[in-house]
Order: C-alpha cells, then structure tokens, then sequence
C-alpha cells in the first residue's frame, strides 16, 4: 500500500524538479540576453562578445576566407546568408583589411559601432524561452526591425563551459528560405541579385566593385 502511494509522488516530484530547472535553464538564458544587449546598446563589444557562443566565431572565421578570396561565380555557389555575409565585409573592410581580419576583430568592430557583424540580422528582443535539450542548447523567436516578432526565426543558446551563450548566426537557416526566392533571376548572378537586395532592403550603396576577383 505505501509503495503504491509512494510511485505517484516520486513522479510529481521528479516533474517538479524537471520544471523548476527548466524555468531556472530559461531565466538564465533571459539573463545572458539582457546583459548582452545592455553591453551591447553601451557599445562595450568586449563584454557583449563574452556572451555569443563559439558556433558564432566559428562562422566568421569560415566566412572571412571566402569574403577575401571568391570571384562573382564563387560568391553566387554560396547559401544567401554566406553570400550577404561576403558582401557586407567587402563593403566594410578594403582587402588588406580583410587580410589582417579574424573574427574576434570583426565582432568586437561590429559592436563597437552598434551593429551587428558581417551581415548579421540585429535582433531587438526575444521572445518565449524553450529548452530544446536541457543544460545545452534552448531557443527563443527573435524581434527584428523595424518592429516584428518572427516566431519561425529562432536564435539558439548553447551551454559552454557552464554558461549559457548566443549564436547569432543561428538565425541564418531560417532567414535563407526568405531571401533565397530574391535570388532567383535567370539574368543575372545570385551575387548580382544579392548586391540588389541589399540596395534596396539595407538602404547600402554598394559598388560593383564588390563582385571583383580578390588576388
């Protein structure tokens, strides 16, 4: 009889544990966003770079190789935020520049000018916390300018080292199926038609000389 009594409030307590650490998991990631974007809005880039998580360092330093190196068919093979990423370090950095560059550097440049790196979509808040995979990874809807929630575009926090930390380029996958239809046009380049966009979308004139082969 006590055992029979003891199972069901072994599983109510389990639960309630479960739940408490996962409103615990999201206040922290809420936390580490905030402290973020008061660094951030403070244009201290050093305290707003300890809080991005190694996946977003990892994707520059993929990126900036090929921002330096491609030709107009090399930039128009890549996936669009790749592509507008190349592009918006063209337009940032001349090309000894771009030699000398690593992504800390740009981070830390980015956010001392109050942007976002490389292309990066800037994200005024977040939305209802979940923890996709408990202490290692949650996600959360972003709010992008001038002043829309997407629900279908997610950030992800990534647990390292025993903090939580946000990849700002996790974003990318779901954005790439909105832009990608812009890059349709059998009369010109991807890389032609990314430059338009970004014309027109970010307010960025761009030269052509963008599109130039890097020796």
């Amino acid at each position: 009889m006590t055992t029979r009594f003891l199972a069901p409030l072994t599983i109510g307590f389990l639960l309630s544990s479960c739940g408490e650490s996962r409103n615990r998991q999201r206040s922290e990631v809420r936390q580490v966003f905030q402290k973020f974007s008061e660094a951030f809005f403070a244009r201290d880039g050093r305290t707003a770079s300890r809080h991005l998580s190694q996946q977003t360092f990892a994707y520059y330093d993929r990126v900036i190789p090929l921002a330096r190196n491609e030709d107009d068919v090399g930039l128009s093979a890549l996936p669009p935020l790749e592509l507008f990423s190349c592009l918006a370090l063209r337009h940032r950095y001349s090309p000894e520049e771009l030699m000398g560059l690593d992504s800390r550097n740009l981070v830390l440049d980015a956010f001392d000018r109050m942007v976002f790196p490389a292309g990066a979509p800037h994200f005024l808040d977040i939305g209802e916390i979940r923890i996709t995979s408990p202490g290692v990874e949650a996600t959360a809807p972003v709010f992008l300018p001038p002043g829309e929630w997407h629900e279908d575009i997610l950030v992800t926090f990534n647990r390292e080292n025993g903090e939580w930390k946000m990849d700002l380029t996790s974003v990318f996958e779901a954005l790439s199926g909105k832009i990608e239809p812009h890059l349709r046009d059998p009369s010109s380049s991807r890389a032609e038609r990314a430059l338009h966009y970004l014309r027109i979308h970010e307010n960025e004139q761009i030269g052509s000389e963008l599109l130039r082969p890097r020796n």
